[in-house]
């Protein structure tokens, strides 16, 4: 047990199993040696001012009854952080499941991702948060990768990013793929550089959570994530992406892609224009 963490729970016995994920190339600088299995967990806690215990993370959720436990199991390997679901109005018993795994369960009645968040956002007590969506197509132990620039005050904002990363056959259709593809390439002209601006898997620093939150979060759904971007590219935040792993979703997606997609991009317009205006 390094830190609180047992390491059996968190990392393969053999660090080839790394490799077959293709993760070996993005946390090389992580692993020292096969026989040290050096984490970053370990890292913060021998280096840094902070350690996973100024982390909190946050986790969105709307009838995840079938992913939401295996999620929580991963995320739990992190001993001393803090977990925060936020249910909207979920039909099954994701609450309930999430409750005997430990997580802090809030509720927001309003319908949507993005109102989710705000609600979550408006728990955060820590120094740096992770959100990522609870359908359990993210990798937590991609977390550690995340916040590290964070913790290394190189970053202010850190998006996980699927197009730069490798991700499991099936995980994302070809149309799916495309749109993502889009749409970062025009958020990149209207904003900043982005290789994958509608991620579920973002960490934050405080001072960025109390900055979108004293500016104001307008989405309601999925449009969410391009408006974080929008704002924290306006506001000259420091935003770094990181490769990360994209696991295929046990049950249906609850996006409808071409209009989300639409109003994704819609929204991307807006934000441009009033920066426009303002400039």
């Amino acid at each position: 047990m390094i830190s609180g963490i047992k390491l059996d729970n968190q990392i393969p016995d053999n660090i080839e199993s790394f490799e077959e994920l293709n993760h070996i190339k993005d946390v090389e600088e992580y692993y020292q040696t096969h026989k040290n299995k050096l984490t970053v967990s370990r890292i913060f806690d021998k280096n840094y001012n902070y350690s996973m215990k100024h982390v909190t993370f946050l986790l969105p959720a709307y009838n995840e009854e079938v992913s939401i436990g295996p999620l929580l199991k991963q995320v739990n390997a992190y001993h001393k952080s803090k977990v925060i679901v936020i249910d909207n109005n979920s039909k099954d018993k994701t609450a309930e499941i999430a409750k005997k795994r430990g997580a802090n369960v809030l509720r927001e009645q309003k319908q949507g991702k993005a109102y989710a968040i705000k609600k979550g956002f408006e728990n955060i007590k820590s120094n740096f948060a992770v959100m990522l969506d609870a359908d359990n197509t993210y990798d937590p132990r991609d977390a550690q990768k995340l916040l590290k620039p964070l913790m290394d005050d190189q970053a202010d904002v850190v998006l996980g990013s699927r197009l730069r990363g490798k991700r499991e056959k099936g995980s994302i259709s070809r149309f799916n793929l495309l749109g993502n593809y889009l749409l970062s390439f025009f958020a990149s002209l209207l904003f900043s550089k982005v290789s994958d601006v509608c991620t579920g898997y973002w960490a934050f620093k405080k001072s960025a959570i109390d900055q979108l939150l004293q500016e104001g979060i307008d989405s309601d759904g999925f449009d969410l994530e391009v408006e974080m971007f929008s704002k924290v590219s306006n506001n000259d935040l420091r935003v770094k992406e990181i490769p990360i792993l994209y696991k295929k979703r046990q049950d249906s997606t609850k996006l409808n892609s071409l209009d989300d997609g639409i109003k994704i991009f819609k929204r991307m317009i807006i934000y441009w224009l009033k920066r426009e205006k303002k400039g």
